[in-house]
């Protein structure tokens, strides 16, 4: 019999930051949390994971699907761009920090 090797370390991982700031930060009562996702995993599975362990956010920030955000609010890809909704389903980058911004409009 042929013996397999499955090897699974955490160099196969990458490590995520979710920075909550304005409504977000409020209502998850966090400023941030480290996530661990595999390569083949999208901006879509960062909300999934986000709303399952701050379900707070889901119908205020995060849409009741748990896999898009209210229109209102957008991830900041390390304070220099915003993640498109046309691109929810590209995977983030090692080390990327995404920073969960409330738009809000008045004057």
């Amino acid at each position: 019999m042929k013996e397999i090797k499955v090897k699974i370390t955490g160099m196969d991982m990458i490590q995520v930051k979710v920075e909550f700031s304005g409504l977000s930060r409020i209502l998850a009562k966090a400023n941030d949390m480290q996530l661990s996702l595999s390569p083949d995993q999208s901006y879509v599975d960062v909300i999934r994971m986000v709303a399952e362990k701050y379900p707070t956010l889901v119908g205020n920030v995060i849409d009741k699907s748990k896999i898009a955000l209210f229109p209102s609010n957008i991830f900041s890809r390390n304070g220099k761009t915003v993640v498109m909704d046309e691109q929810m389903n590209d995977s983030p980058q090692d080390g990327e920090v995404l920073i969960l911004l409330s738009l809000l409009a008045g004057g």
